[in-house]
C-alpha cells in the first residue's frame, strides 16, 4: 500500500531533487510507455518519445562544452551501439528470415533511421544527431535571451513543422518527414533545456507527506490522459514538462526501493530496448521473432514478456559493447 513507501510527514517544505537516479526512473517510465503503445495502441502512451525528448535537453544542459565536439561524441556513442544492433541481430534475421535484399542505398538509410525497413523505430537516430548539433545555437540563444530565447526557439521550429506538414506528400518524402519529426520534437527539448538550465526544479518546494503524493500522482495522471487527446502533441512543451515535474516530485516523496531501483534499471538499459523490442514488429524480422511471444495471453502478461526480453537483450548486449571497447 501506498502509505507504506511514504516517509512519516515532515514539516516544511522540500525542493524536489532532480538529479540522474530520477533521469533514469523517467526513461524507466517511458520505455514501459513506449513497449506498452506498440503493443496496444492507446494514444495516451505516446507520451513515451516526449519524455525522452524532454530529457535530451534536459541532459544537454549538463555538458561541459556545448561545442560541435560534445556534439559528435554523443552522436557517435548512440550511433555504435545502434549499428552494433543492426548489424548483429536485425540485418541477419532480416536476411535469413525476412527475405531481406540489402542495397548500399537501403543500407546507409538504415543506419542513420531514415529508412526503417530493418528497425521500425529507428527514427530516433536522426533525431538525436539533431539535436547534437542543433542544441549548439539554440542553448546559446536561450542562455543569452532566456525567456525570450526559448519562446523565439519554440515559435520557430513550430512554425517551420507546420509549413512541412503543409507541403502536398510531405510525408512521402524521407527528407522532409525528417525534418518534420525534428522540428516537431524540438520545443519540449527546448523546454527540457531550459528548466535544466534555470534550475527550475530548485525552484519548487513540496511538503513531503501523504497529500502532496496523492496530489502528484493526479497531476501526472491528469497530464497522461490528456496527452491522448487529438492533436495534444502541439502542447507537449507544456504537457510534458507539467507531467515530468509531478513524477520527479512524486517519487522525491515516495521510497519504495523495489519500484525505484527497478525503473532505473529499465530506464538505464532504454535506448537499447527502444531499439531491441523492434524486432518484435518490424516486418522483415518479426517472422522468426514474433511467434515467441504472440502466443502469450493476457495482453498485460504480453507486454510484460516483451519488456523484460527486451531488458535482458539490453542487459546482454551492453555487456557485449563493453567488452569490445575494453578489447579494441
Amino acid at each position: 500500500m501506498i502509505h507504506k513507501c511514504l516517509p512519516p510527514p515532515i514539516s516544511g517544505a522540500h525542493k524536489i531533487e532532480f538529479g540522474p537516479d530520477k533521469s533514469r526512473i523517467l526513461r524507466g517510465i517511458a520505455i514501459i510507455f513506449m513497449i506498452t503503445l506498440h503493443n496496444d495502441t492507446l494514444p495516451e502512451f505516446k507520451i513515451c518519445v516526449p519524455i525522452f525528448t524532454f530529457l535530451v535537453g534536459y541532459g544537454y544542459s549538463f555538458a561541459r562544452s556545448k561545442d560541435i565536439v560534445h556534439g559528435l561524441k554523443r552522436i557517435w556513442n548512440l550511433l555504435s551501439h545502434f549499428w552494433l544492433i543492426l548489424f548483429a541481430l536485425f540485418l541477419p534475421t532480416a536476411i535469413w528470415f525476412g527475405g531481406y535484399k540489402p542495397s548500399i542505398t537501403d543500407m546507409l538509410a538504415n543506419m542513420f533511421g531514415l529508412e526503417s525497413n530493418l528497425n521500425w523505430y529507428s527514427w530516433y537516430v536522426y533525431f538525436y544527431i539533431y539535436a547534437m548539433i542543433a542544441m549548439i545555437a539554440f542553448s546559446r540563444l536561450i542562455d543569452r535571451y532566456r525567456i525570450t530565447g526559448l519562446i523565439s526557439a519554440i515559435v520557430v521550429t513550430s512554425t517551420a513543422s507546420i509549413a512541412i506538414h503543409s507541403i502536398n506528400g510531405w510525408s512521402a518524402n524521407l527528407w522532409l518527414q525528417a525534418i518534420y519529426d525534428c522540428l516537431l520534437c524540438s520545443p519540449v527539448m527546448f523546454v527540457g533545456y531550459a528548466f535544466a538550465h534555470f534550475k527550475i526544479a530548485d525552484k519548487i518546494k513540496i511538503p513531503h507527506n501523504p497529500a502532496t503524493a496523492a496530489a502528484l500522482a493526479l497531476v501526472a495522471a491528469l497530464m497522461f490522459f490528456l496527452r491522448g487527446v487529438t492533436y495534444a502533441s502541439l502542447f507537449d512543451f507544456i504537457i510534458v514538462p507539467v507531467f515530468v515535474m509531478s513524477t520527479v516530485g512524486l517519487f522525491n516523496i515516495i521510497k519504495s526501493p523495489f519500484v525505484t531501483k527497478t525503473l532505473e534499471a529499465l530506464g538505464k538499459e532504454s535506448m537499447n530496448m527502444w531499439f531491441f523490442h523492434a524486432i518484435f514488429a518490424t516486418a522483415c524480422t518479426a517472422a522468426a521473432f514474433a511467434p515467441l511471444v504472440d502466443w502469450i495471453q493476457p495482453k498485460f502478461i504480453h507486454i510484460m514478456a516483451v519488456i523484460i526480453i527486451s531488458f535482458l537483450a539490453s542487459r546482454i548486449f551492453t555487456a557485449t559493447y563493453s567488452l569490445l571497447v575494453e578489447n579494441r
